[in-house]
C-alpha cells in the first residue's frame, strides 16, 4: 500500500510578524482617530452645556432689567451693585474675583411662580418685585460638592412694599435701612430653590449713564463697570434722585466729574462660564496666579450680552 504525503503549506515567521506589524499600526491608528473624536466630542460637549448655562444666566438677567423699576423725584434707594468678599469664594488659588452682590426692582413676570391673574390662588397684587443676584463658591445642597454658583432671589411684590420699596439710603435715623440694607441674609439668597446656573466664574456688570458734558453742555453716555480696568471695584447706588459711585467718580469724555446723570441708557452684562472638566481640575489641583489665568482662558467660555433700556 503507497502513502502519498501532500506538502502544507503555512505562514513563515517573517509573514506573521510582518501582519501583527501593520494590524498593530492599524489599532494605533484607530485608537487615536478614536481618542481624537472622543476629545473634539467633549470639548464640543463643554462648550455646548457652557453656552447653555451663560444663555441662561444672561437671559434671565436681561429679562429682569428690561423690566426694571426706576422712580426718580425721590431719595428711595432703587439699585445697588456691589462686591461682597465676605463669601466663599473658592479654592485659595482659584478664588471668584468679583463676588456680585446685585439688588434692584422690577416688574417680573414669574411673581407669584407665576401664577397671576383674578383667578390665582397665589396672586396678592401688584406688579413690583424686588431680584437679588449673588455670585458665590457653594454646593447649592449644602454639601461638599461645592462649584462656582449663581443664585437668583426674587421677593414677590406683597414683601417688596412691606420691607424693600421705598427704603432711603441714608444714615440719618428718620431714614429707613435703604435697600442694600434690608437684603435678606446670604442663606436666604442663596438657598437651593433660588440657584440660577453653575461654573459661573465671573460676571461682569457694566452700566451705561446719560450724562450731561460740562465742558460742551452736550449730553453724552459714560460706561462704568463695576470692576474697574485697574482691577478694584466700584459701588453703584441709584437713587430717585442721584448716582453714586464708589470709590471712583464718573468722569465725562472731557475728564470732568459727573454731577448730573440724565438716565441710566443700558446694562452691558458678560458671564464667563468655566467647562465640567476645569472644575474638576480645580477641585484637585492648585495654580499660581499666571497659571491659573492661563487655565481659565484655555477653559473657559465668555459670552456677553447688552440690556437698552426704556427711556423713562
Amino acid at each position: 500500500m503507497k502513502i502519498s504525503l501532500r506538502t502544507r503549506k503555512g505562514f513563515t515567521l517573517l509573514e506573521l510578524l510582518t501582519a501583527v506589524a501593520i494590524t498593530t499600526v492599524i489599532i494605533a491608528a484607530l485608537i487615536g482617530m478614536t481618542r481624537m473624536s472622543m476629545d473634539a466630542w467633549k470639548e464640543s460637549s463643554d462648550r455646548a452645556r457652557a453656552s447653555r448655562l451663560a444663555k441662561e444666566s444672561l437671559e434671565v438677567m436681561a429679562k429682569d432689567f428690561e423690566g426694571m423699576v426706576l422712580r426718580t423725584g425721590n431719595d428711595y434707594q432703587w439699585l445697588y451693585t456691589k462686591m461682597d468678599a465676605n463669601v466663599e469664594l473658592g479654592p485659595s488659588s482659584a478664588e471668584i474675583e468679583n463676588p456680585l452682590d446685585m439688588a434692584f426692582f422690577t416688574a417680573a413676570t414669574d411673581r407669584y411662580d407665576g401664577d397671576l391673574g383674578p383667578n390665582s390662588t397665589k396672586d396678592e397684587g401688584g406688579d413690583i418685585s424686588t431680584v437679588f443676584y449673588r455670585l458665590i463658591y457653594k454646593d447649592q445642597f449644602d454639601g461638599d460638592f461645592k462649584v462656582y454658583s449663581l443664585y437668583r432671589h426674587l421677593v414677590n411684590p406683597d414683601e417688596t412694599f412691606e420691607n424693600h420699596l421705598a427704603l432711603k439710603d441714608g444714615d440719618d435715623d428718620d431714614d429707613a435701612e435703604g435697600l442694600e440694607n434690608s437684603a435678606p441674609t446670604e442663606s436666604v439668597v442663596t438657598n437651593a430653590e433660588n440657584f440660577l446656573a453653575e461654573n459661573v466664574y465671573n460676571i461682569t456688570v457694566t452700566y451705561v449713564f446719560e450724562v450731561l458734558n460740562t465742558t460742551t453742555s452736550q449730553l453724552e453716555t459714560v460706561r462704568v463697570p463695576v470692576m474697574s480696568d485697574q482691577g478694584g471695584f466700584n459701588e453703584i447706588s441709584i437713587t430717585g434722585s442721584e448716582v453714586t459711585v464708589s470709590p471712583n467718580e464718573i468722569k465725562d469724555s472731557n475728564g470732568n466729574t459727573v454731577t448730573n446723570v440724565s438716565r441710566l441708557v443700558s446694562v452691558e452684562l458678560g458671564v464667563l462660564v468655566l467647562s465640567d472638566s476645569a472644575m474638576n481640575t480645580l477641585k484637585h489641583q492648585s495654580f499660581t496666579s499666571d497659571k491659573f489665568n492661563e487655565f481659565v482662558k484655555s477653559n473657559s467660555h465668555y459670552f456677553t450680552k447688552s440690556v437698552i433700556l426704556p427711556r423713562p
